[in-house]
This record gives structure tokens, sequence and C-alpha cells, in this order.
């Protein structure tokens, strides 16, 4: 039986009534502690959690209705049914306002009792699911905030704000692990499009060859292995907002018909012929400056206008450094529900190492450093031995030192080579493997690091062949 186990307290002062309830409910397999008036039910109340509470409203001293009364006043949430023998209408509503679950009217039969307490057990772990979902979702919208008080994210905030309510698109720009994204949500979020579908695109993994198609669409047979129709991420995103994070990684070849799109809001998919409208807005965000790229002739001028019509700049975490004890905090009470912990703290001592450090990899770099320390401390309380070593890059001695005495040439693609090598290599070592706080240390995409390594172990093994 599904409701085997529940704790049931009965209080009722017809000691055959009460005898009888107790051994049928306990052959039906319930916990039951039974007893003749409130006064023997306070012991039980004080030591136990009882899931349903079923009380008599007439007794001797202290009534049914007065013991409910008090019984939700020490605890809203506790389940109680009543039972009389003068079940009036009048009597059954006042015990319901006060509280009560449900009814019965003496005479009734185990096989009621046990009906409702089904009813009430099932109402009650719906209600916990309810509230499950309910916290998850809290969290979740919780995930989509920007936090801070500095300065500069109270500037950041307050043109979020501004924008909300328009349809206008948006430049997001800023180092890697600032929380592009999580602006470009908020705006979502925040917008009369907030039902509609938010269609994240990250451009700097997406295959050369493939980007069109996987950001417009292609028809069956359009290229090789297209053996279906495929939809587009700028069509999956109609009604809602695409956000291009990387934009700057998009090829130039490309950026002509991602322009087409800003101006008109129409395509073709790849192979086909027919011309497709969405109705969407468009935030975008570069982790290079785009205006330099244009500069450099990599990035379409055209292009960088439509884009930039209103354009946030993501502040680093070494201009925001007294931003730090809120999101420490806030990362903490994320981390102790993902990982199953009790409340986590950290002492004064300890914040101020993490206060002294620049975070070259911003935000997420704090959050993934914050993981390893919870990660690896037993405590609930972090302390400052809990802190792995913070390393600056500028007091790493000598980590790209180039020696040019006696030297009349330099083959600088073999330099920078072993360069970016020995810096990656410093990173992994840092970060004992952790590709994602390496990536921080680096201030590079995760992806980039990825695609580094496999590169370096390519050569490395070409090399050992060739030999």
């Amino acid at each position: 039986m599904p409701n085997n186990k529940a704790k049931i307290l009965i209080v009722d002062d017809e000691p055959i009534k009460r005898t009888i309830m107790d051994e049928e409910l306990r052959e039906a397999g319930y916990n039951v502690v039974a007893v003749s008036n409130p006064l023997e039910a306070e012991p039980y109340l004080s030591e136990k959690h009882f899931d349903i509470i079923l009380t008599d409203l007439c007794m001797p001293g202290q009534d049914g209705l007065s013991f409910l009364r008090e019984v939700k006043a020490k605890n809203p949430e506790q389940s109680v049914i009543v039972m009389t023998a003068y079940g009036t209408v009048e009597t059954a509503v006042e015990a319901m306002k006060l509280g009560a679950f449900d009814y019965l009217q003496k005479p009734f039969s185990t096989e009621e009792l046990i009906i409702k307490f089904d009813k009430l057990l099932k109402y009650e772990q719906l209600a916990s699911e309810n509230e499950a979902l309910r916290q998850q979702l809290s969290l979740r919208k919780e995930e989509t905030r920007l936090l801070g008080q500095s300065e500069a994210m109270t500037k950041i905030l307050a043109r979020i704000h501004a924008i909300a309510g328009t349809d206008t698109t948006v430049l997001v720009e800023g180092e890697s692990g600032t929380g592009k994204e999580l602006a470009a949500r908020m705006i979502h979020e925040t917008s009369f499009r907030a039902l509609g579908p938010f269609v994240a695109v990250s451009c700097a993994v997406l295959p050369r060859e493939l980007v069109e198609a996987e950001l417009f669409g292609h028809e069956a047979g359009a290229f090789t292995g297209a053996t279906k129709r495929r939809i587009g991420r700028f069509e999956l995103a109609h009604g809602g907002t695409i956000f291009l994070d990387d934009v700057d990684d998009i090829p130039f070849e490309i950026q002509v018909k991602l322009l087409r799109v800003l101006q008109e809001r129409t395509f073709e998919r790849v192979g086909g012929e027919n011309q497709i409208r969405v109705n969407l807005r468009v935030i975008a965000a570069s982790k290079q400056s785009l205006s330099s790229l244009v500069a450099a002739g990599k990035f379409r001028e055209d292009l960088y206008y439509r884009l930039n019509v209103v354009p946030i700049t993501m502040p680093t975490m070494r201009e925001r450094m007294e931003d730090i004890p809120i999101l420490v905090n806030y990362f903490l009470g994320r981390l102790a529900i993902r990982l199953n912990r009790g409340k986590l703290t950290i002492t004064s001592k300890a914040m101020a190492k993490l206060q002294n450090y620049s975070w070259p990899g911003n935000v997420r770099e704090l959050e993934h450093f914050l993981e390893r320390m919870v990660a690896l401390s037993t405590r609930d309380e972090l302390d400052e031995q809990d802190v792995p070593e913070l390393v600056q890059l500028s007091d790493v001695e000598t980590p790209v030192s180039v020696s040019l005495k006696g030297v009349n040439t330099v083959k600088l693609e073999n330099v920078l080579y072993e360069t970016e090598k020995r810096l990656i290599l410093w990173a992994m070592d840092r970060s004992k493997g952790n590709l994602s706080h390496a990536a921080d240390m680096l201030d590079i995409p995760r992806s980039t690091l990825q695609y580094k390594l496999n590169k370096f172990n390519k050569q490395e093994t070409s090399s050992t062949l060739d030999h």
C-alpha cells in the first residue's frame, strides 16, 4: 500500500472506538499512537512528527476545536482530520476554517477513514511536488539574474531595464566569463517576448562549413549528409529572442546573409528557394571589440552598425571587486543545493583572500573556483585553509620570457607556438587538469582551449612518428 508507515495520532475519549481504530489501522500498515485527550497527546507531539492527527471534537476537558487551534498555532502545516458524533454543518465549517483538512461524522467505518487518509496523503504529496517544482523554477529564474551593487553593475542593470520594453537589437561586449549570456537572458525575460523561445547559439563552436545550415536550416539533399529538412536556429527563435554568442567568430562570407536577416527578417534555408519570414529579437555578444575587427577588415562594417544599435559592455571582475562578497554568498547558496550540502558560509579571512585576486577569468572563474573549494572541503564553513593557492599571471616567474641575445633571425611561428604551448601547460597544471578553470585563467573559451590541446597532441604525435 502506498500509505503504509504513515504516522497517525488518534485523540478520542471513547475507549472502544479508539481501540478499534488503533488495531485496524495498524493492520492496514499505519504507525499509530492513540490517546484519550489532548493532554495525553502533548508529550508525543513534542517528540514526534505525525503525518495526520485524527481528533474528536467533543471531549471532556479541552475540546477538539480548542486542540485544533493549539496544534495549528504551533505547526500551521500539520494535517488534521476531525470527527464528531454531533456533526452539524456549523461545527464542520468552524473546524475547516481553523485549518482542518476534512471531517468525519460518527459512526464511520475504518474503510471510510482510510479513504480520507489516502486522499489527504495524496494531496500532501502533490503539494510537496508542486513546492519542489516552484523552488526549481525559482532557482532557474535566479540563475538568470545579474548580481551586484557596484557602480559598474548598477549602470548595466539600469540599461537592461531601459531597453526591456523595446524590441531593439542589442550588442553585448565583454571579456569571457563576464556574464554576457546572463545579460541577454535578462533582457529577454524582462521583455514582451518573455513567453517566447530564447535560442542561444554559440557561433564559436559551429564548424565553419555548417554555420549557414545551423543558423538558417537546410532542405533535404542540400549537401552530402542532408538526408532530411532541418529547421535552423533563426526559425526556432520565431516569436522570441535569438542570442548570437561569439558573433565575432561568424565567417566573413556568412555575415552578408546575417545582415539581410537583420534588415528584412527573411532568409532561405540552404538548398531552398522559399523565403521564410521570422519575428524575433536579435541579441549578439562578442568577446572582442567588433569596431577593432571592422578596422582590421575582419568584420563587415554594415553588419556592425546593424548589431550595435544598443551597446552594452559587461564590466570585468577587476572593475567590480566590491561585488565579490555578494557573488560568493550567492554561489555558495546554489552549491549547497546542487551538492546536497548544509548552509555554506565563508570566514572573513577567506573572503579577503578572494578579494585580493584579480580574477582574469571573471565571474565564471570565481564560480568554478568556489565549486572546487566546496567539493574539497568537508566543512560547511570555508576558511582561508580551504582557499587554494591563487597566483596572478604577473606573479609567475617569466612565463613567456624569450631570450634574443645573439639572435639575428627568429621564426615567429615557432616562437608563438612554443609560447602558447607553455602558457596552456601552465594553466592546465595550475588547474590540475580542469579545462573550464584553465580556460578561465587564460581568458579563452573552453572550446578554444580544447581545440588547442588537440592541436598540440596531434603535432606531438606527428613529430614522434617523423623521428
